[in-house]
């Protein structure tokens, strides 16, 4: 009968077992980690203290280990490895010794079941933070041959402090005035390498080759062997921020190196004000914040990935993965109110203008956005609302140093929140709303002419001194006024004069100007050095769309040859006249004088005057802007597709259409 009575009692309780044997596997592979543990302690006790007595079944380990001379078990450890240092009063406390060991062991088991217990519960404590942590390790040393032999001969140095100028363009990356090349190198060799690269845009070779080294380095450095520290994402920041120095269609990876730059920042916790270094122990102290300098450090470097990525995004047209909050205002204005650099005061203004401009994406240049008329409710109140908060932060920019940065990036801003009003609208539109859509165009026609000016009035010795966020814009203004300066139907009916918009920007000398300066700069000749660089490229682009434009405009231009002073003179003349400092004020010519000098200039062959050697039409297949010589290439299509001239688009829809020839080895 009590046999039976069993079996019923089993068989009540059987639902309960199974939903209690998830929790008993547990605690016993608990229990039996604990026990192995500890086993290799006792197992060595045992073999050193053969004659010592043997514990009794009651007895704990603590009072088997005291009986033996040991005192201390290491507490709240991963791994409880008993001390072996001998007690000279092995009699005494015994009581107390044994309560805190029991205490111990019963912490330690409780910590390991925390580990395996998943629970639903909401009071469940929260996942570990650091476990993506920086790397404390010394970063490995450059070995490569060209690095050490820049370092040796003190030219490391020299470029040292010709980055420490280009970094008012791009301050998100700062070195201190007292760092020495092979101090930097022994602490942080990638960002140095990145330094020197940037910085050798003279040598045009020499950064080929080291553009090789920093390639194969970041592979090794994120995929063979990772290794996540502040200075390799400072190294990927200030890569990117000259990246048209290394363009070339076949190894552009704008898109996934800034992605990469983001994930590091992320892994190394430079989202957070400080991110505790390891997992949280028992018993264990947590890290103390960073320094005050390095904190600074890691969110000028954070802060610099949130630009870039919107940046990028907005110039190739794709979602951008690192979205601006609360935090970043904070950063910033710390950054400026602890003002240990004089840019850190332009990194709040570029952070805040950066905000103003998703803004500009999210509202009107999202799929559905996109199709948003001016003559749209929607569309006229979100560009009145931001056109607002843009002329609030022109009048903070008062005072503030790198004027002439902060002016390009204000009218590019506002020059691509008023071309929405170059999107198709319906013909019959109030009078008040045909009003709106004019004084959209001349607002954009107006910022387009604006960032062309502050272009021009940098002195061409210091074009490498402009980061690769503002030359990315050039190809878009330039497209931009170009529709505002080209008839079409569109134009003649809402009655905007296209001739007047000529005559305002001069959209043709502009273009004439930059490829003049290009020509400066460059370092291609076709027959000692065929290579295309960055300057060269430029150069055929912007004087190939500068064709292209005055085709438009002047289908069938009569030949005149007028009467003027040489070109040289005017153009070497309106350099000089822009050639200051790099935080100094663009000058800004009045609206009389500005038409003057352009008619003056009006229809003037600069090629021919400067006698710059252009490949004729008839270059073999290996140029890569033949096609667009041809006088049926679509420029504005070509510049239409997503990235423009540095987006993947252009090099696979059009065979040949390519410049650069990738990093050297």
């Amino acid at each position: 009968m009590l046999f039976c009575r069993q079996r019923v009692y089993l068989g009540r309780s059987a639902t309960k077992d199974k939903e209690a044997a998830g929790t008993l596997v547990e605690q016993k592979i608990d229990g039996l980690v604990a026990k192995l543990v500890h086993a290799a302690a006792e197992t060595e006790l045992t073999t050193d203290s053969a004659s010592a007595s043997q514990p009794t079944p009651r007895e704990t380990r603590a009072e088997t280990w005291q009986k033996r001379g040991v005192i201390n078990v290491t507490p709240g450890s991963w791994i409880p490895t008993p001390s072996f240092e001998t007690s000279t009063s092995q009699h005494e406390n015994s009581t107390e010794v044994a309560s805190e060991s029991a205490e111990v062991d019963r912490q330690y088991l409780e910590s390991l079941r925390s580990i395996h217990r998943f629970s639903d519960r909401e009071d469940a404590p929260p996942a570990p933070e650091g476990f993506f942590r920086p790397s404390k390790r010394p970063e490995a040393p450059i070995e490569h041959e060209i690095v050490q032999q820049m370092l040796c001969s003190g030219e490391a140095d020299v470029l040292l402090n010709e980055y420490r100028n280009m970094s008012a363009t791009f301050p998100f990356v700062m070195l201190p005035p007292q760092i020495t090349a092979k101090q930097l190198h022994e602490h942080r060799p990638m960002l140095l390498l990145a330094v020197i690269l940037v910085s050798s845009w003279k040598e045009h070779t020499r950064q080929m080759q080291l553009d090789g080294v920093f390639r194969t380095e970041l592979a090794h450095r994120t995929i063979i062997q990772p290794r996540r520290t502040l200075g390799l994402v400072q190294s990927v920041l200030v890569y990117l921020s000259w990246y048209h120095f290394v363009f070339s269609h076949k190894t552009q990876q704008i898109f996934f190196l800034h992605n990469l730059v983001t994930g590091l920042a992320l892994d190394i916790g430079l989202h957070q004000d400080f991110q505790p270094i390891g997992f949280p122990m028992p018993q264990r102290p947590k890290a103390p914040p960073p320094p005050p300098g390095e904190l600074r450090e890691r969110h000028r470097a954070f802060l610099g990935c949130y630009y870039l990525s919107s940046m990028v995004a907005t110039g190739l047209q794709k979602p951008n993965l690192l979205k601006h909050n609360s935090i970043m205002s904070e950063w910033a204005q710390s950054l400026k109110q602890n003002r240990e650099y004089e840019t850190d005061e332009t990194i709040n203004l570029l952070i805040s203008l950066r905000q103003i401009d998703d803004q500009v994406q999210d509202a009107l240049f999202t799929a559905d956005g996109s199709q948003l008329p001016i003559s749209d409710g929607r569309a006229l109140m979100h560009v009145r609302f931001i056109d607002a908060q843009l002329d609030t932060w022109k009048r903070e920019c008062d005072g503030v140093a790198s004027q002439r940065l902060l002016e390009l990036s204000f009218s590019y801003a506002k020059m691509q929140l008023h071309s929405v009003a170059l999107r198709s609208s319906p013909s019959e539109l109030p009078a008040s709303v045909r009003s709106s859509q004019i004084n959209s165009l001349l607002s954009s026609l107006e910022a387009g002419k604006r960032f062309l000016d502050t272009l021009l009035s940098f002195p061409a010795q210091e074009y490498h001194l402009i980061s690769f966020s503002e030359w990315m814009r050039l190809p878009a203004v330039i497209m931009t006024v170009a529709r505002l300066c080209i008839p079409s139907e569109q134009h003649a009916t809402i009655g905007w004069d296209t001739q007047a918009a000529q005559d305002r920007v001069r959209l043709d000398l502009c273009l004439e100007s930059i490829c003049y300066r290009m020509s400066t700069l460059t370092a291609f000749d076709k027959t000692k050095r065929p290579e295309t660089d960055f300057w060269h490229a430029m150069q055929m682009i912007n004087d190939l769309t500068k064709n292209w434009y005055i085709r438009k405009i002047r289908p069938e231009r009569p030949s005149q040859t007028p009467s003027m002073p040489t070109p040289g003179d005017s153009i070497e003349h309106s350099v000089s006249e822009g050639s200051c400092p790099i935080t100094g004020a663009p000058r800004v010519y009045s609206t009389h004088h500005a038409s003057d000098r352009y008619n003056h200039l009006a229809d003037t062959n600069y090629m021919d005057e400067f006698n710059m050697e252009m490949p004729p039409e008839t270059e073999a297949s290996g140029d890569p802007f033949a096609l667009m010589r041809s006088a049926d290439f679509d420029m504005g299509q070509f510049f239409d597709m997503a990235g423009s001239i540095w987006g993947e688009d252009s090099y696979n829809s059009y065979a040949g259409m390519s410049f650069g020839g990738g990093a050297q080895t």
